[in-house]
């Protein structure tokens, strides 16, 4: 252990006077190795307290000099901080100063020390700073933020934010303060620049919401009106609605539409109305009904006729601001189709607003509209026209028809009257003949009168279905529901067919399932629907052909198919199979000719008992199906 030189010294003496005890009596020896023990252990303790003091001493110079290197840091950051720091007594007198406040007030840091603050404050903002100085000497509290404006005599006044720290001692009295100075003129002008593009901002999303709404409500007022003017093919509804949707869409005072001649140059107000109910002749509108000439005002109908709207606002010379209102901003736009301008309408404000480009889209809209409307509203009364005048000719048809059948069907009764007499006179001459006079007259007047007959009964057969077609079309063919036992009725109905066939060399069969449900039809009307299609069947069908008639029951139904023989028929052809006076071209095997109205008769009869045929040709036959209600409801 490190001793000190006077704790050596002492050290010594002892050591020296220990060696001398020997010298001194032996009472005196006892008393001196006592009191030589005695400063051995007092020594010891000092030299302990001494290493203490020692290591005291250089702990407290450790300290020392941390707190000088801290003091020297505190000193480098507060006269290097991007801020400007000041401290004060608590009147506010300036102690230090570091660089950043100097540059901030541009003025030297030995300028600063020694000065008021109060002198850096602008002068409108000095009897607040002294209000915060008190507050602050009274509480001690620190102050946050604090706004003031400053200026010295080398810078005009600028905003800076002011942080105050109170200084205290180590009995805890307030002996300073600390300011933090910062220039928040940038701030507050960028605080103002994103206040007003906040405000900006939401101008503008109020702008584009109002914009938005105004979209929303002209949408849905657009499709109102589409909606209403596309329902009605009535030329004033589809006008009154235009005008009062638009009238109650964009708040107008007032609203007309005008229709115009083209061959005369003229328009005519054909409908108006205003939002509060009061006369459009308040405004200088025309009243409904008036006709205009085009030529008095030349210029509008000019635009008008080449589909360009326009807006302006009619004042006269000398008009006053109290006759402003009469005179109010009108909007003309034309209504127009694919080919031609059909009318225009007219919107009117107040005269101190104007149309928007979002309304004036809204009106030519709804006059898009409007042509549409009233195209389909003309050319339905074209065709309301036109089917009345077709009506017209069909009846005139139909009368010429049955005033011609009536007119043939007499002449040709006598014919067959006259025939039959003959017949009857030839057969009372014949009786006085001798055998070969009879013979050979009989041959050439038998065949004369066969063809007589033949002609006679192709005529007849002609006018009545001339004349049942157009009972049917008239819907004037009476019809008698009964029970009807095909098995038993329909060989009945072939009967006829089967000799026509056989002298032709054609094979008539027919195929009938037993038992078939009990069948309700008219039997009158069934029997000419068979006799017609196996009519057609007969006539169509080659030599050696086939026809057969097959019956089948359906669930609902009964299938009756009559199957012949026949040349290729196309698909086309097929399409017009139940046309009237249509005749499949180069298909007549035995040069029977017809008119063409066979099957469009069948078709005829089988709507009055709600059945239906359809027309099938494959592998070389033509299949004609029918269908028949089991027991059909019969209407009228």
């Amino acid at each position: 252990m490190t001793q000190s030189p006077q704790l050596e010294a002492v050290y010594q003496r002892a050591w020296i006077l220990q060696q001398r005890t020997n010298e001194l009596p032996e009472a005196q020896q006892a008393l001196l190795s006592t009191a030589l023990e005695e400063l051995h252990v007092v020594l010891e303790e000092l030299q302990t307290s001494e290493a203490e003091l020692r290591h005291y001493n250089e702990e407290l110079l450790n300290t020392r000099q941390a707190v000088e290197a801290e003091r020297q840091r505190y000193k480098e950051l507060f006269e290097f901080a991007p801020d400007g720091y000041l401290v004060t007594d608590m009147n506010g007198k300036i102690q230090e100063a570091n660089r950043a406040i100097a540059t901030l007030l541009q003025v030297s840091q030995s300028f600063l020390v020694g000065k008021p603050l109060l002198v850096f404050v602008n002068q409108p903002d000095r009897s607040r700073f002294h209000l915060k100085l008190d507050h602050l000497e009274r509480r001690g509290e620190p102050l946050q933020d604090w706004q003031i404006c400053l200026r010295s005599s080398k810078r005009p006044p600028f905003d800076a934010a002011i942080t105050v720290t109170v200084v205290r001692n180590v009995a805890g009295q307030t002996i300073g303060l600390r300011w933090l100075l910062r220039d928040i003129t940038e701030r507050k002008r960028v605080a103002r620049l994103l206040e007003n593009l906040n405000t900006e901002l939401e101008r503008q999303v109020q702008e584009r919401t109002a914009q938005l709404q105004e979209a929303l409500a002209f949408e849905a007022g657009l499709k109102r009106i589409t909606d209403k003017v596309r329902d009605s093919l009535d030329e004033h509804q589809i006008l009154q609605t235009a005008v009062q949707e638009l009238t109650r869409v964009l708040n107008l005072v007032c609203c007309d539409t005008a229709l115009y001649d083209l061959e005369l140059a003229t328009a005519t107000i054909r409908y108006q109305v205003s939002a509060n109910g009061s006369e459009c002749a308040d405004f200088s509108m025309l009243s409904i009904g008036h006709v205009t000439a085009m030529a008095d005002f030349p210029e509008h109908y000019r635009q008008l006729l080449q589909e360009h709207y326009f807006q302006f606002c009619d004042f006269t010379q000398g008009i006053t601001a109290q006759d402003a209102t009469h005179h109010p901003t009108i909007l003309v736009c034309p209504i127009v189709d694919e080919h031609r301008v059909l009318g225009d309408l007219r919107s009117l404000k107040p005269s101190q607003e104007t149309f928007s480009e979002a309304e004036v889209r809204l009106v030519q809209q709804v006059a898009n509209q409007c042509a549409i409307a009233l195209r389909q509203a003309r050319l339905l009364q074209a065709s309301q026209a036109q089917i009345q005048e077709m009506k017209k000719l069909d009846q005139l048809k139909d009368s010429f028809l049955s005033t011609t059948s009536h007119e043939l069907r007499s002449p040709v009764a006598n014919m067959r009257m006259a025939i039959r007499m003959l017949n009857i006179a030839l057969a009372q001459e014949r009786s006085v003949m001798t055998e070969a006079t009879r013979a050979e007259k009989m041959n050439v007047t038998d065949r004369y009168l066969q063809i007589l007959n033949a002609e006679c009964d192709r005529e007849i057969n002609l006018i009545n279905t001339l004349l049942d077609l157009q009972r049917l079309e008239s819907e004037e063919h009476p019809l008698s529901l009964e029970p009807i036992q095909l098995q038993e009725w329909l060989p009945q109905v072939i009967t006829p067919f089967q000799e026509r066939a056989g002298d032709r060399q054609q094979i008539l069969q027919i195929h009938l399932p037993n038992p078939l449900p009990v069948f309700h039809s008219d039997v009158a009307t069934l029997e000419r629907i068979l006799a017609e299609l196996l009519n057609n069947a007969c006539k169509y069908t080659p030599q050696n052909g086939q026809i057969i008639i097959t019956v089948q029951p359906q669930e609902d139904c009964m299938q009756i198919q009559v199957s012949n023989t026949s040349e290729e028929i196309s698909t086309n052809e097929l399409t017009h199979l139940f046309d009237k006076f249509y005749r499949i071209p180069n298909s007549d095997p035995w040069k029977e000719g017809g008119t063409g109205l066979g099957l469009a008769l069948i078709q005829k009869l089988l709507e009055t008992l709600n059945g239906a045929i359809t027309a099938e040709w494959t592998s070389g036959k033509l299949y004609l199906t029918v269908r028949l209600p089991l027991s059909p409801k019969i209407t009228g």
